[in-house]
């Protein structure tokens, strides 16, 4: 898992790529309560990300309802729109996102 956390004032972003998942969720989760402490608006860019299970959509719930903070999630890998698609939580996350209609398109891909 690699992180990368740019701040500028008040907004952070962060641009996660490898694996969102149980094995390293603790890890984006202090980083991203670190970022969340001191920046009111948060972006976290989701294209690197391989692998994603439901510990990371879990942490991606409790972001979006944490008081204070304003989290937009962003340019989600196919792993990610898959999972959300699938836990039919697209609107819950409330992040523009366009869900495809094939498995077959182009772009990042997700072992199975």
């Amino acid at each position: 898992m690699s992180i990368d956390v740019k701040c500028d004032g008040d907004m952070a972003r962060l641009a996660l790529s490898g694996e969102l998942n149980i094995y390293t969720v603790a890890e984006i989760k202090a980083t991203l309560a670190d970022c969340m402490a001191r920046a009111g608006r948060i972006e976290v860019d989701l294209f690197g990300i391989t692998d994603v299970d439901t510990a990371g959509l879990q942490l991606m719930l409790i972001a979006k309802r944490n008081p204070g903070t304003e989290v937009r999630f962003v340019n989600h890998s196919r792993c990610v729109l898959r999972l959300v698609d699938l836990a039919n939580l697209a609107g819950v996350l409330g992040d523009p996102l366009v869900i495809p209609a094939r498995e077959q398109e182009e772009g990042n891909s997700c072992p199975r």
